[in-house]
């Protein structure tokens, strides 16, 4: 059962790194604001840019940020393209020094791994017991749908069988614990 987790995680992991080569980044970097910036800045401040693209998209909180250009410290846009905040329909917000800055992986990774526990049970203070096993089942979900949005619509099975491999994984799993027959 173990080697079968593994080998979904494994590829789980490659499918979505081949995506962001397919998309032209990898990158899983994180800085932070250096200062205050309000819905409408159009320079955004930033510890370092180093390892992330010369153009593309940055995530603070729950907003996207298109950017055409960057310097060491900033990502800005150019004359021919201004900075787009509220991309990707998110809502342009102002936001404060030392907010994390993500690429949109690093942003994918922090959203699936660990960050929805966290604001839960943060949130529900006490009562964390309650919502903790929401959460898990809402990180589990993340894991049973397959980013293959890069190959195409003519591939679109693969996001199927996928998703029968992740259910029957859960399952034996579920039957594992229950009591069922132990699987080596």
């Amino acid at each position: 059962m173990g080697k079968a987790i593994a080998f979904m995680i494994f590829v789980w992991m490659i499918v979505s790194i081949a995506g962001g080569v397919a998309e032209g980044s990898v990158t899983t970097s994180t800085t932070a604001l250096t200062a205050d910036i309000s819905d409408v800045a159009v320079i955004i401040p930033v510890v370092s840019t180093e390892n992330f693209p010369d153009t593309g998209f940055v995530t603070i909180l729950d907003e996207n940020i298109g950017y055409a250009s960057k310097t060491a410290t900033t990502f800005q846009g150019n004359l021919a393209q201004p900075l787009i905040r509220g991309a990707q329909d998110t809502e342009a917000i102002a936001h404060v020094e030392d907010e994390l800055v993500r690429s949109p992986e690093s942003s994918m990774l922090n959203q699936s791994i660990g960050y929805k526990l966290a604001v839960l049970s943060d949130s529900s203070g006490m009562l964390a017991f309650v919502t903790i096993p929401f959460a898990f089942l809402s990180l589990l979900a993340t894991f049973l749908i397959l980013p293959l949005s890069f190959l195409g619509t003519d591939l679109q099975i693969l996001t199927y069988i996928w998703g029968a491999l992740s259910i029957a994984i859960i399952v034996a799993i579920g039957i594992a614990l229950a009591g069922g027959r132990r699987m080596s």
